[in-house]
């Protein structure tokens, strides 16, 4: 009981918890790159907007897939610690909080960026919640369609900037979603074990003795690899980012393939923490070499 009232359990903390706060700050980062590479003319009101926005969203976002996959996050040993399996926060209080985060954070969109930022704010929350979490628990097909969200934020920061959604924003969706799979994946071998007992359906097979799941991570990286090489063509970095592009996505093939050949938690491991070095280096690497270096 002394856990429920500790200070670090304050309503603000809570739903920072519910809303998972420090996901959100990727997307933030994802979504602010695609402004950054978008935007001729920084607007103060506009970026601030965007960034409000977009945070309370995807916390309502969030939050709402909480209150969905309160039971089975009960049953997991890395999820029976939030908000709703403890009881720290009621169903009640939770969704009102999330739906309130959700609605307020389209509005600002709407009002403070525009229309089509704030479309693509919903069509985030649509697929996330409706398509994305009750799939979960019967198909792989998830990460797929869970991909898609994820997305969708930078090209969310670029319409923003341009109220347009053109090829280059389409490009930097892609390589988000490409990077996804291989990075969820290699989460999912990790706890494979935690994910069955919340009944989730997440990979197509057991890594430790088959090799599809292991095969998917090495086509997608590969995917990824090449889709980054390209991006250049498509007005997306220039020489600077096509060297990182091809050092960060060959040494996440590499490991890729390190996990191919043989199965392991280390092995899985070692892609998961390549995945989560490869996208901020190289998103940071692409803003630089596009608006400053050519600047």
């Amino acid at each position: 009981m002394t856990s429920k009232f500790h200070p670090r359990n304050s309503r603000l903390s809570l739903y920072l918890k519910l809303g998972k706060f420090r996901l959100c700050l990727l997307v933030l980062f994802t979504g602010m790159i695609g402004y950054g590479l978008g935007v001729s003319e920084f607007n103060l009101l506009q970026c601030s907007g965007f960034l409000i926005g977009t945070l309370l969203t995807a916390l309502g976002a969030n939050a709402l897939n909480q209150c969905w996959e309160r039971q089975r996050d009960g049953l997991m040993a890395r999820t029976r610690n939030r908000p709703l399996p403890t009881g720290m926060l009621s169903l009640f209080e939770a969704l009102t909080v999330a739906l309130m985060s959700s609605l307020v954070g389209v509005a600002i969109l709407w009002f403070l960026v525009n229309p089509l930022t704030s479309a693509l704010g919903v069509l985030t929350l649509v697929t996330y919640l409706l398509l994305y979490t009750p799939i979960k628990p019967i198909s792989p097909a998830a990460v797929l369609v869970g991909a898609i969200p994820g997305a969708i934020p930078p090209i969310m920061g670029w319409s923003a900037a341009t109220n347009t959604v053109s090829i280059p924003a389409l490009v930097l969706g892609f390589v988000l979603f490409l990077w996804q799979i291989p990075h969820f994946m290699a989460l999912a071998s990790i706890y494979k074990i935690d994910y069955q007992k919340g009944g989730y359906q997440l990979l197509p097979d057991d890594p430790a003795i088959d090799k599809v799941t292991r095969s998917i991570i090495v086509v997608f990286s590969l995917a990824l690899l090449s889709i980054s090489l390209l991006a250049p063509a498509a007005g997306l970095g220039h020489s600077l980012f096509l060297v990182s592009a091809l050092i960060l996505g060959g040494a996440l093939l590499f490991l890729s393939v390190q996990f191919y050949r043989k199965y392991s938690i280390e092995n899985a491991r070692n892609v998961f923490r390549a995945s989560i070095i490869y996208l901020p280096v190289l998103l940071t690497i692409l803003l630089i070499d596009q608006r400053v270096l050519i600047a």
